[in-house]
């Protein structure tokens, strides 16, 4: 049978009832003792400034990186790209700014920071 809309119920809700503030055992039989009581772990402090930041963790370099890719000017084919970024570089030496020498070794790509020593050798090189 369906209800009349012109008077709605509100749903029932459910009477709180606060949890218990102490453990009492009680026993039907008096010659039983109650179990012993083991007290829980403490819950511990929080921090005493959540607004002030915590130590500063040091930066760590990346295990393994995916090759992506992009574009050259005016052209519409895909070209390997790889984006080192990171803390962790300014550590290793490689200020923003720095001018980089890039070497195939092995297989393995072998970058370092130019001297200005280098930079001098370099362009006497190119002249």
């Amino acid at each position: 049978m369906r209800r009349s809309t012109s008077r709605p119920k509100s749903a029932r809700k459910r009477a709180k009832v606060p949890p218990p503030t102490e453990v009492v055992w009680r026993s039907l039989d008096p010659t039983i003792k109650p179990r012993p009581y083991v007290e829980r772990t403490p819950i511990p402090e929080p921090r005493p400034d959540p607004s002030k930041p915590r130590r500063p963790g040091h930066p760590r370099a990346p295990q393994r990186c995916t090759v992506g890719y992009g574009y050259y000017p005016d052209s519409h084919q895909r070209i390997p790209t790889l984006r080192l970024r990171g803390r962790w570089l300014e550590q290793l030496g490689f200020t923003i700014g720095s001018k980089l020498h890039i070497r195939m070794r092995n297989g393995e790509l072998v970058v370092t920071v130019a001297d200005d020593g280098e930079k001098a050798t370099d362009k006497a090189a190119n002249n």
